[in-house]
């Protein structure tokens, strides 16, 4: 099963997402309905979208994130690489990157844990 894009169906990131889910209410938290989707279909797990259907809606804020994160409901998050992005998106991405660990096998891929929020 793929339910990561692009990522090798016994690549480490998955397997890894799946185990140490650690009682998280959300598999991985993703930029678009549509990413989400195709996980949710694929993993039968829940996905948490941050952007809508395209990436652009302000649905998740930074404060948001952290409470996820701080209540352990949330620990993967996948968040772009590229750099682009405006607003709260930057802010989380920027945030993630600062405060999570990234999984070594799946560019934009981070965990998160209770310990990483101030």
């Amino acid at each position: 099963m793929r339910f990561l894009p692009g990522l090798n169906a016994r690549g480490s990131s998955q397997n890894a997402v799946k185990k140490n889910r650690d009682g998280a209410a959300g598999l991985v938290a993703v930029a678009t309905d549509q990413t989400a989707s195709s996980i949710i279909l694929e993993s039968g797990q829940p996905v948490i979208s941050m952007g809508g259907w395209s990436g652009s809606d302000n649905a998740m804020t930074l404060a948001k994130l952290n409470r996820l994160v701080k209540s352990g409901e949330l620990h993967y998050i996948v968040v772009s690489d590229s750099g682009q992005g405006s607003g709260t998106s930057s802010a989380i991405s920027a945030w993630v990157k600062a405060n999570g660990t990234a999984v070594s096998d799946y560019s934009g891929l981070y965990r998160l844990d209770t310990s990483d929020v101030g």
